[in-house]
């Protein structure tokens, strides 16, 4: 018999820390608009457990996933490998994976405290487990995102949902999975928020009852409609709630006459995958663009132009360390990554801890047809950006240039990447 449990937690950052997501953004926190949580839901079958863990953070390091999970597992019955810990990788809360340049500050103390809630609250679900039924349905929902590098290129507008009631009909969790990235609240606000996301989860929540979960898709190159509308940076409050509102809606009405199942079986289990990163730039090349990041910041100066005199400060940075390491014969030529494949009943669950582009989850959900699919990035960690083979040819900022912004990655996400995460990911759970 299937048992379940769910709880959640309120990390409370303090106000007057830094956010994280905007290099725009140079000044810290004044407010908290709505809370910055963390949720969770654990399935045991009987003979597997398997914890999704959702935090409305923008990312958590590889390593400190690690050492997450290791805890988890010395408190509880739960094995690490079968936990997911993932982010919705809200742009308006606080820091907790580093950055170059002022792309927030960590508040070192405040961290491990939460990192530390986050352990407690996954500990104590063996505890809570009950009797339980699941379901499961999917709806396309259009209007949301768009592809922020190409609009001509479709993006993943698949919305899957998985609810959770207890044997006695009272809803548990209710956990949705879709694709945009989190950034209607732009640099200007301030206000610590779980942005739409967060919007999603209370929904959930206040209409089903239960615990509500967004599990965060393939959103590397989708931003919301709202910047192709409005302009960069110009969403509201509002709009998060009408977002929220709407993917909990299609969610609900998704689950109208599903097959509610008292029985499930689960498979998880992790794939080291290497994946590839590009090459350096030749010599000459990186000097043309550390002389450009000179006279960047030193026009910045002069205008008292802090956001940009920062920025260049950031690039500086990475491209003497990438210089010192082409140098030194110790630049890395692979990442290696692990991806998290896991089943419940025909749904299958695959985390990966990069940024994935749309073409990642379209073609991963296109392979595994009819079985339903969630496709979460940010997942057991974020290591930067994977683009697709087109993005690569294009270059741009999440193809080429992001990653000068992740102090672990010096070159980009190279290609045969998404190529080879899709081969893995479409490979039976367990």
């Amino acid at each position: 018999m299937l048992k379940a449990s769910a709880a959640q937690v309120d990390l409370n950052p303090p106000i007057g820390s830094w956010m994280t997501g905007f290099a725009a953004r140079v000044r810290p926190t004044t407010g908290s608009h709505d809370p910055i949580m963390a949720r969770a839901l654990l399935l045991n079958d009987g003979h597997t457990r398997l914890a999704l863990v959702v935090c409305d953070v923008i990312g958590f390091t590889p390593a400190v996933v690690a050492d997450l999970r290791d805890r988890i597992a010395r408190q509880s019955s739960i094995p690490a490998a079968n936990v997911l810990i993932s982010c919705t990788h809200t742009h308006s809360g606080p820091a907790t994976m580093p950055f170059r340049g002022v792309m927030g500050y960590i508040d070192a103390d405040w961290l491990a405290g939460a990192q530390q809630q986050v352990v407690e609250l996954v500990a104590s679900l063996p505890a809570a487990l009950k009797p339980a039924r699941l379901a499961h349905g999917t709806a396309r929902v259009g209007g949301i995102g768009y592809n922020r590098q190409d609009p001509s290129h479709a993006v993943d507008d698949t919305l899957t949902v998985l609810a959770v009631d207890g044997a006695d009909g009272m809803p548990l969790s209710t956990l949705v999975n879709y694709a945009t990235h989190p950034v209607v609240l732009g640099p200007s606000n301030l206000q610590f928020s779980a942005d739409y996301p967060g919007e999603v989860a209370r929904a959930l929540a206040k209409r089903r009852g239960g615990i509500g979960l967004y599990l965060q898709g393939t959103c590397g190159d989708v931003d919301p409609v709202v910047y192709r509308e409005r302009g960069w940076g110009s969403g509201t409050f509002d709009d998060t709630r009408q977002i929220g509102e709407t993917l909990a809606g299609a969610a609900i009405a998704a689950l109208q006459g599903a097959v509610w199942m008292d029985d499930a079986t689960l498979r998880a289990g992790s794939r080291m995958l290497q994946v590839p990163l590009d090459a350096p730039p030749s010599p000459q090349k990186l000097a043309e663009l550390i002389a450009g990041f000179e006279a960047d910041r030193q026009q910045a100066r002069a205008a008292a132009d802090v956001m940009r005199e920062k920025v260049a400060d950031a690039m500086l940075e990475w491209a003497h360390e990438l210089k010192q390491a082409a140098g030194s014969g110790t630049l890395p030529q692979i990442l290696p990554s692990e991806l998290f494949v896991a089943a419940i009943n025909d749904i299958r669950l695959i985390g990966m801890p990069f940024e994935p582009y749309s073409d990642i989850g379209l073609q991963v959900r296109a392979a595994l047809q009819p079985l339903p699919v969630m496709v979460a990035g940010y997942a057991n960690g974020l290591y930067g950006y994977c683009p697709t083979a087109w993005a690569k040819h294009q270059g741009g900022y999440g193809a080429d240039e992001s990653c000068r912004w992740f102090p672990h990655l010096l070159t980009a996400v190279g290609y045969g990447a998404a190529e080879l995460i899709v081969a893995e990911s479409v490979k039976p759970a367990g």
